[in-house]
């Protein structure tokens, strides 16, 4: 849960293809000249058309740029969430300049897959992202490999490496453990319903949720407990897309995972006036 529970801002796709540059950079010690990307098609498909945090703008070439010129590869995913209006502009001249290539990579089964390779002053740096949005498996600097971690092995490694888990295990493990262990879990929800009290406050992408609590909204769907649980949790998945800059606590590599394990939960919870201990059992479950 720890590994797989964390902060994130923007659409998780974009932002790991700006980490990965990022990273590629800071080994590359200079301003790089040149950015090419080889992506996985699942990427490709996620990140092309969903708003990038504090840029007003969409798609992978920003995020490449952003990650090139401003990145911070310590900040992990929310590494944008400080990104000024001149970065952005540098970043649209960077792209004008023709300085960013995209290409599907061939060859592989990764659904996520991520390699940057960037070049300048005749040097060059090549870093990899595979399994999870924030795992580096690779990092390489002219040609000398730096790091080298495949994330795949035998079916007999994995099943040493993880914990097999069926609904009777989650169920267990989420009422019976001391629950100053799962009690983490309560920043997640913190975290999304912030992220849904600000969507409730402007109007974000398909803005589902405002559809849902105007005037024809309510005389279909009625005022009622689901309908509330369905408006908290469109609306922070819709800012997220959008490109807001402000962070989610994301489950398995997908913030909107993260919002659907969360918000539905405390929604319910606070109209029932639950306690905060069936509310981290609650969301202990939800998440696994």
């Amino acid at each position: 849960m720890q590994q797989e529970i964390v902060p994130s801002i923007g659409c998780t796709e974009p932002v790991a293809v700006a980490l990965c540059t990022a990273k590629a950079c800071n080994i590359l010690g200079k301003r790089a000249e040149k950015i090419e990307a080889f992506l996985s098609a699942n990427v490709l498909k996620n990140a092309l058309g969903v708003g990038i945090p504090g840029t007003g703008m969409t798609g992978l070439p920003i995020a490449i740029a952003l990650g090139a010129l401003t990145g911070k590869p310590e900040e992990g995913l929310e590494l944008l969430k400080h990104v000024t209006s001149e970065e952005v502009e540098q970043g649209k001249r960077f792209i004008e300049e023709g300085r960013i290539e995209i290409r599907q990579q061939t060859g592989i089964t990764d659904k996520l897959y991520i390699r940057i390779r960037c070049s300048g002053s005749g040097e060059s740096a090549v870093t990899v992202i595979t399994g999870s949005h924030n795992h580096f498996t690779y990092i390489e600097k002219n040609g000398e490999v730096l790091l080298n971690e495949p994330v795949t092995g035998s079916k007999e490694d994995k099943a040493e490496n993880n914990v097999p888990l069926n609904f009777l295990t989650v169920y267990e493990y989420a009422v019976e453990s001391p629950i100053e262990e799962l009690s983490f879990i309560l920043e997640a929800a913190r975290m999304n319903r912030k992220a849904s009290g600000e969507a409730m406050l402007h109007s974000y992408g398909h803005n589902v949720a405002g559809s849902l609590k105007n005037k024809h909204g309510l005389h279909i769907f009625g005022d009622n407990l689901h309908t509330r649980m369905v408006i908290s949790t469109a609306g922070a998945c819709d800012m997220r897309m959008d490109g807001a800059l402000i962070p989610v606590m994301s489950n398995s590599g997908s913030g909107n995972q993260g919002i659907a394990a969360t918000m539905p939960i405390l929604t319910y919870a606070e109209n029932e006036s639950c306690s905060d201990e069936q509310l981290i059992r609650a969301l202990t479950m939800s998440s696994l």
